[in-house]
């Protein structure tokens, strides 16, 4: 039989430091199996949030959602990153997002940019797509963002998306743990309607380096900043990998630097980085 749920701290972050204690407990115990069921049956009621975080409204419904608000509040997740990214984002500007997830960084370029501005935010996952918009309009940015349900890469089609547990490490590419499929649109940042770019972001775990390719006419005509992922583990899931995706950025004519989180620095590909993955900022290094 299935112990009782208690109820859910209102504090979210709270919420999840004692989800994981319960659920860490009930494994040493020999208990995986209710930890498993109480999951099942509770979890969407348990996870089903809303907080504020850096003056922005943020919410979600999943686990997955819950546990990336606890790293963003608890754990000031890629703070260097937010801040660079917020830097580079003037009034009025236009910003592309490849690779949401559930809308943070969407909406703080939103605020960045402000009234005049605009974010284009594409997202294939259909179970994060949901999230995504209601935190565009819990934040009254439907008039500063559109959402386009699809992946960004080469060439447009259908595609197989491989969605994960929690959602944030969905990907084009199978993943080395077990997953769910779903049929996705996919489209060229080129067919966008992009009169301008100024900012562009990619988190496509993997698909960096065929979405450049489908970026490549807009980003010449517009030399956008760039912040793109660098996850050798994804890269290589998707045939590349990370001397691939350096190499397409300065061709691009970018200068790259890596994004050193805990040092707050910029660093050269020349010196190594020691986590699975990191951000790199592109500045444009030249007109071609």
């Amino acid at each position: 039989m299935v112990p009782p749920v208690p109820q859910a701290n209102p504090d979210p972050v709270a919420r999840v430091a004692a989800l994981e204690r319960g659920g860490a407990l009930l494994r040493r115990l020999g208990m995986g199996r209710v930890v498993t069921a109480i999951a099942g049956r509770f979890g969407s009621r348990l996870s089903r949030f809303e907080l504020e975080f850096d003056g922005l409204r943020l919410g979600g419904d999943q686990l997955g959602h819950l546990y990336y608000a606890r790293e963003l509040v608890a754990d000031d997740r890629e703070r260097y990153f937010r801040e660079l990214f917020v830097d580079s984002i003037a009034p009025g500007a236009t910003v592309l997002e490849g690779g949401p997830y559930i809308g943070f960084l969407t909406i703080t370029a939103a605020l960045a940019a402000g009234e005049r501005g605009r974010v284009v935010a594409v997202e294939p996952n259909p179970e994060t797509v949901a999230a995504l918009r209601a935190n565009v309009t819990r934040n009254g940015f439907d008039g500063r963002v559109e959402v386009v349900e699809a992946a960004l890469g080469a060439e447009p089609g259908r595609a197989t998306f491989h969605v994960t547990e929690g959602g944030d490490t969905s990907s084009l590419h199978a993943p080395p743990y077990p997953t769910r499929v779903v049929d996705v649109d996919v489209v060229r940042g080129d067919d966008l309607p992009l009169d301008e770019l100024h900012v562009v972001k990619l988190d496509l775990e993997g698909n960096e380096v065929a979405a450049l390719e489908g970026l490549r006419n807009v980003i010449e005509r517009t030399r956008p900043v760039l912040f793109c992922e660098c996850n050798g583990e994804m890269l290589e899931a998707a045939g590349s990998s990370t001397a691939e995706l350096h190499r397409q950025l300065e061709a691009l004519g970018y200068d790259v630097r890596w994004i050193d989180e805990s040092a707050r620095a910029l660093r050269p590909l020349g010196e190594p980085w020691e986590t699975g993955y990191v951000n790199l900022r592109c500045e444009p290094a030249r007109i071609r």
